[in-house]
């Protein structure tokens, strides 16, 4: 080990790396490296050990990374794999690799969701960035070819292991590399958190531990127009606004800096966000205003399908400020993004959910609320690794000189309180989330299926190398695991052969689809009651859905009961799950939830326009999309159960009602929706000018097409060559066979 200060130019020297490579951090002003850098190559990282990275945001990790999979692909024809755990961090990382490295000749790949990146095409990628699910679906479909070809593994964020959503499938995967291909260099960033030691432990690596920073962090407490700083001098604000956000905003911003301040809730992002816009918009150049406005319309969209979400996010952005919450579309949520980056947004008010996404630091970071509501617990302290992770997004590497992170107290005693708990406090521990059964159902079926494990013993094994093992949460693991095989066998997802377990076609099918084995249960049975007689309609096979651990679900309020049970009542006849088939249901918020969401899911396949769904049930446009994503792949799920189980008679009205939910229609327009560029909003024009199917608007005249509103004759010419293309079946008979193909 070097055990010496190197620049980057010798360590790229010393081992080996191209004139090439130097050129390029030469390009990116990369010459020095920081001390946990350094740290990792003197710990050997470079000469393949696997390596806990535990430092604070901005403090270089991914360099390390990268120096990494560099020298593997280029030195030993390696293949990278880097494992992050959100979307928009893949693309991010991604983007960021391809302008670095594709003039090198290195082919870098992203895939996060099943339809981006297809098992053929991974093989050519030399460096992958993938989310954790992405990975497993693809073991869960065998390509075990995939890991065994890989040589570095990088883990980014894996304090996600203590995420209740994503833990579990992040340890998994990561048990499983180091399984399958244990010869593979793991490398492994996190946040600093406090039981690091142990992961590294769990990892067989060395640990980097450090609270070093490239640009210095003051965290404070804001009181009476001051920031009592810890360990540094106090800052006076003064500053002429009519509340707390407001002055400390413009105090940034006059600094020329910029603002991230993190609040308790949608609406506080909103409303926090109008509150600071005067403030910010009198700041603005004149070339700016301009510029943001053209960006404001974009975020808004067209008139006719704008919501009241996107008017409040235009007028906003119009005075230099945005809020960011999953409510917002993803193209607004990335149009925010690439414009703070920008400078032209000043300031953003989000949840905390911004902190763990993609990099966007600003001179200041405030933290409003420290409290927020948590199911059957009331207000509740956040973590202190949540104001961490905020915090940690204070300081912009190419403008600043420090980073200051400010939490708001309202009192003296509040000042003091909020400067032990959070500011002098270290984050608490993480802990793995695989215990529960749901997860474990959910990983040991897909052990089971991927051909990983074949029995108990097996799968015991197998878990003993997760964190969960590591950390003895489970005393008893064995008869936990003797469960999950009793319910998976009782259900029909796996049979005994031998001394063998195998998995049934249910089962596989369950395995690959990436769903709960309790909302394949439920799917089946709901189905099968269909099969045998039962009467249904769309309402009642949404209201399946919504029964699916795997669809989201909308919290009732207060107000919500006396609409829901006249839902219910009015479509008794047409729901076919109870608490029978779903003992959930037993539940009343739960059933009030599933209730509510079927309410939901029915105005928006009656067309609906979005911004009265957004307003009646409280949501946001984004959280359309949302649902909308779960029930189209738990219709694909259903869709493969009813030719499983050889339920053929409801193959077509499943398929039907899958392009109702993908376009927000009703029955007769599920034709007309087929054609790119006509979604709902126009093919309820068409239909209304007597274009109702293919038919019609094969012998249609070009100027009697472009004069129905919204199409006009750019997009009628597009329309006529496609149904020129068309099959001809498809013309004659009106069906959905071109759907059903597609399914």
């Amino acid at each position: 080990m070097l055990k010496t200060n190197m620049s980057l130019p010798e360590i790229l020297n010393r081992y080996g790396f191209s004139q090439a490579v130097h050129n390029i951090f030469t390009k990116h002003g990369i010459a020095e490296l920081y001390p946990p850098q350094q740290e990792a190559i003197d710990a050997g990282v470079l000469d393949g050990k696997n390596l806990l990275l535990s430092v604070p945001t901005a403090a270089g990790k991914t360099l390390v990374a990268e120096l990494c999979m560099l020298k593997s692909i280029l030195q030993n024809n390696g293949r990278c794999l880097y494992i992050a755990p959100l979307k928009a961090l893949v693309n991010e990382k991604a983007e960021d690799f391809h302008e670095k490295y594709a003039e090198l000749g290195i082919r870098i790949g992203s895939a996060s969701s099943d339809a981006e990146t297809s098992e053929k095409n991974l093989g050519h990628y030399q460096i992958l960035v993938a989310t954790a699910e992405k990975v497993d679906a693809l073991l869960r479909a065998r390509a075990k070819w995939l890991i065994d070809s890989l040589t570095v593994v990088v883990i980014d964020e894996i304090h996600f292991l203590n995420d209740t959503g994503r833990g579990p499938t992040l340890e998994i995967l990561t048990a499983r590399i180091r399984q399958l291909n244990p010869k593979a260099q793991i490398i492994a960033l996190s946040a600093t958190v406090s039981n690091a030691k142990s992961m590294a432990q769990w990892l067989n690596s060395e640990l980097i531990l450090s609270t070093w920073r490239p640009i210095p962090l003051k965290e404070g407490v804001y009181l009476n127009e001051e920031i009592k700083f810890h360990n540094t001098p106090t800052r006076e604000i003064k500053e002429d606004a009519a509340d707390d956000i407001s002055k400390l905003t413009a105090d940034t911003l006059k600094a020329k800096g910029q603002v991230l301040i993190f609040v308790n809730s949608r609406k506080s992002s909103q409303s926090a966000s109008r509150e600071i816009s005067g403030s910010v918009g009198k700041l603005l150049t004149p070339e700016e205003k301009q510029q943001l406005a053209i960006i404001a319309q974009e975020i808004i969209g067209s008139t006719s399908s704008a919501t009241k979400v996107c008017r409040q996010l235009g007028d906003v952005v119009k005075h230099g400020t945005a809020f960011h919450h999953a409510g917002l579309k993803p193209q607004q949520r990335k149009l925010i993004e690439q414009n703070f980056k920008a400078n032209l947004i000043k300031a953003i008010c989000s949840t905390p959910t911004l902190a763990a996404g993609v990099n966007l630091p600003a001179r200041r970071v405030i933290i409003r609320d420290t409290k927020r509501f948590e199911s059957g617990l009331g207000s509740a302290f956040i973590p202190v690794s949540e104001y961490k992770q905020c915090a940690g997004r204070a300081g912009r590497p190419q403008f600043d000189t420090s980073g200051e992170a400010v939490l708001i107290a309202k009192t003296s005693g509040e000042a003091k309180s909020l400067l032990d708990r959070y500011i002098k406090a270290s984050p608490e521990p993480i802990y793995s989330k695989l215990g529960n059964q749901a997860a474990l159902r959910f990983h040991i079926l897909a052990s089971i299926a991927g051909g990983y494990v074949h029995d108990m013993n097996d799968t015991f094994e197998f878990l003993s190398h997760t964190f969960l093992s590591h950390q003895r949460l489970i005393p008893n693991l064995l008869d936990t695991i003797g469960d999950v095989f009793e319910y998976l066998a009782t259900e029909g997802f796996i049979e005994r052969n031998g001394f063998r377990f195998n998995a049934t076609p249910f089962g596989q099918c369950t395995s690959r689809l990436y769903i709960d084995p309790t909302s394949s249960t439920v799917i089946r049975d709901g189905l099968r009651k269909i099969h045998n007689g039962k009467s249904f309609s769309s309402i009642g096979i949404l209201h399946m859905l919504s029964c699916c651990p795997d669809s989201p679900l909308l919290k009732p309020g207060k107000s919500d009961t006396e609409d829901i049970e006249f839902f219910m009542n009015n479509y008794q006849d047409e729901l076919f799950m109870t608490a029978k088939e779903v003992p959930a249901l037993e539940n009343f918020s739960m059933f009030l939830s599933v209730a509510k969401t079927t309410m939901m899911l029915a105005k928006w396949i009656d067309e609906e326009k979005e911004e009265i769904i957004c307003d009646e049930f409280g949501i946001g446009p984004g959280d359309i999309y949302r649902h909308n994503e779960s029930n189209l792949w738990l219709l694909h799920a259903a869709l493969t159960f009813s030719e499983l189980f050889d339920f053929t008679e409801l193959t077509w009205p499943l398929a039907h009602l899958k392009n109702r939910v993908q376009y927000g229609v009703k029955e007769e327009l599920t034709e007309l929706t087929q054609l790119k560029g006509v979604g709902r909003v126009r093919a309820r024009h068409l239909f209304e000018k007597g274009f109702k199917t293919f038919k019609e608007l094969k012998f249609a005249d070009l100027d009697t097409l472009a004069d129905v509103d919204k199409i006009g004759k750019t997009l009628a010419k597009e329309i006529l060559q496609q149904i020129s293309k068309s099959p001809a079946s498809d013309i004659s008979d009106g069906n959905l066979s071109r759907l059903l193909r597609n399914h």
